[in-house]
């Protein structure tokens, strides 16, 4: 019976794809379970490896763990990558502004992890070219020499050697640029990624090497024998029901969350975490013309600088890094943050942008961890972005600090210890397991191309689901049209109406906020937060999910209040009548 629910629910259901042609596509064969069936298996018996937490850390530990043989459950309280994981800056950072801390060994780190990410998941991870504007002749001196340094300490490992731009070349890329490019600038290369389909790729290798992973599932207590933890008590949030889970090893990777797990424990000491809130936001790209990323001076004299990065028709602009004394339950996008953002663009574009031309925002925190002699107000800038990994109580190992692009190290540093203790002698292997797509970007580019073509739909639209799907591309857009959702969700985004149901029957979407916040991005790149679309997609859901009409209106009203609060002082427009 188990099985069975798992096919149905997994994509057998009429007029879906079948779960063979979607295995084939991104080059498996494991059927998937889907959540309701990986909480039924995580609680008939024990299991080895409990991961708390649906981030980009929790889901690579979960895919390590499986890889060297242990029975791996990952749970999360709401949805995969709904906290940080989803509100990054969205780039694979090589490290080269680590260099001016002088912290060596994280540039090297972060070179390497980049160059693997680019070669196991290439549809999502690609190169990014930023300029850097310079307006003196010894910022030009000091910034030349830092990125010598850079290209000749990563060698291969370097995306492409940095080139220097005379004036000319820096307007060209950056048409709108109005100040500070005096001296001209140069030119380096980083990767872009969407931090959430990263995690779901990584999440679905898990699954596919036996993980049974469950979103809207809560902790709300640890299983103790003696002093040691030896599993959970969950909550499925979306049906109430409690369950326990028993676990050789728990791990808690839920980064700003961290010391609220181990309170679970009592009498656990003070925490190890200075949250660090980050805000971005998008506007258009007609309103701030640029070609190339670019790194501009902040305009408030505090020698920080921010970056606006192309996207699509928009331009995303971040970020702020501040340390956050408030709920990590509860971001928003505050005045002075979308002030400082704005005035950062309009120094150095010369604009007059203001809310009124925002189209988006979102808002996190990064979990940057301090040691207990530092004070709690030291400046977020200056607290380590690398990771720490202790266990505390016995049984119960927490992972935290670090940042997306380093997350599978820290995932592995995770499983060497619990292999370690265990005698399991089982080396890491993520760093040759491909995480949906195969092959080049040219390669997998063509096969979408193709099936694209057989269908008479156009090339564009092929390159968009490849960037999102992968390999499963041709899949995705076979069932939308043979489901007849071909046609785009929301005007000017690039996202289909078939992705909704593909989400539910394939990538545990089960609320609306799941799939128009992370499987797609609608609501960061839509100043309605999808205006019609919302009510088009809560009705594709309700077809698959079994909704009624109180639920499919429960499901909008809750979605868009989660936007509007997330967005704080940037206002969602005109949704009321784009919705009727």
């Amino acid at each position: 019976m188990l099985l069975l629910r798992a096919r149905i629910l997994g994509g057998l259901t009429p007029g879906g794809p079948t779960g063979t042609a979607y295995d084939r596509a991104v080059g498996g064969t494991t059927l998937l379970l889907d959540r309701e069936d990986a909480l039924d298996r995580v609680t008939d018996a024990p299991v080895d490896v409990l991961v708390i937490g649906g981030g980009i850390t929790g889901a690579g530990i979960a895919l390590d763990a499986a890889t060297r043989g242990y029975h791996v459950a990952l749970v999360e309280r709401a949805d995969l990558a709904s906290g940080t994981s989803s509100k990054s800056s969205k780039l694979i950072h090589g490290g080269v502004r680590y260099l001016e801390q002088g912290d060596v060994g994280l540039v090297y780190e972060a070179a390497r992890e980049r160059e693997r990410l680019r070669r196991l998941a290439p549809h999502l991870v690609r190169p990014l070219g930023f300029v850097v504007p310079v307006n003196s002749a010894r910022s030009s001196v000091l910034l030349r020499l830092g990125l010598i340094i850079y290209d000749g300490m990563l060698g291969l490992r370097n995306v492409r050697r940095h080139q220097r731009l005379g004036p000319a070349a820096v307007q060209d890329a950056v048409p709108g640029l109005r100040r500070g490019a005096d001296h001209g600038g140069y030119l380096y290369v980083d990767c872009r990624t969407d931090d959430a389909r990263l995690t779901l790729a990584v999440v679905q290798r898990a699954r596919r090497m036996g993980a049974a992973v469950a979103n809207h599932t809560e902790v709300v207590e640890l299983l103790r024998s003696g002093d040691r933890v030896v599993g959970a008590t969950v909550r499925d949030r979306l049906s109430g029901a409690e369950r326990d889970v028993r676990a050789r090893w728990v791990v808690s990777a839920t980064g700003v969350w961290a010391d609220r797990v181990r309170g679970l424990a009592p009498g656990r000491g003070a925490g190890w975490l200075t949250p660090s809130k980050g805000v971005h936001l998008v506007l258009r790209g007609v309103d701030v013309p640029l070609r190339r990323a670019v790194i501009v001076d902040s305009g408030a004299r505090d020698r920080r600088r921010v970056f606006l990065v192309p996207w699509g028709e928009q331009v995303y602009v971040g970020t702020t890094d501040e340390p956050h004394g408030g709920s990590v339950d509860e971001m928003r996008l505050d005045p002075p943050e979308a002030g400082y953002l704005l005035h950062a663009v309009n120094a150095s574009f010369g604009t007059t942008l203001a809310l009124r031309d925002v189209v988006g925002a979102w808002a996190g925190l990064r979990p940057l961890l301090r040691g207990q002699q530092e004070a709690a107000s030291a400046a977020s800038k200056d607290l380590s972005r690398r990771h720490a990994i202790f266990e505390d109580p016995v049984g119960l190992v927490t992972v935290t600090g670090g940042k997306l692009t380093t997350y599978r190290q820290m995932a592995q540093d995770v499983v060497d210890r619990l292999a370690a203790a265990d005698g399991n002698r089982r080396r890491c292997v993520t760093s040759r397991i491909a995480l949906g797509a195969r092959g080049t970007v040219a390669d997998g580019l063509g096969r979408a191309r193709a099936v694209a073509r057989t269908w008479g739909v156009g090339d564009d639209v092929a390159a968009a689901l490849y960037a999102r799907h992968g390999d499963a591309a041709p899949a995705v857009l076979s069932a939308c049209i043979r489901d007849g959702e071909a046609e785009t969700l929301v005007p000017d985004l690039p996202y289909l109406v078939g992705e909704v149901r593909w989400a539910v029957q394939h990538e545990l979407g089960r609320t609306l906020d799941d799939v128009l916040q992370r499987r797609t991005r609608v609501s960061l790149r839509h100043a309605s937060a999808g205006g019609a679309g919302i009510d088009r997609a809560a009705a594709v859901m309700g077809t698959v999910l079994g909704w009624d009409d109180a639920e499919r209106q429960r499901q909008v009203d809750d979605y868009l209040g989660r936007v509007r609060a997330e967005r704080g002082v940037v206002p969602l427009r005109q949704i009321e009548t784009l919705r009727s």
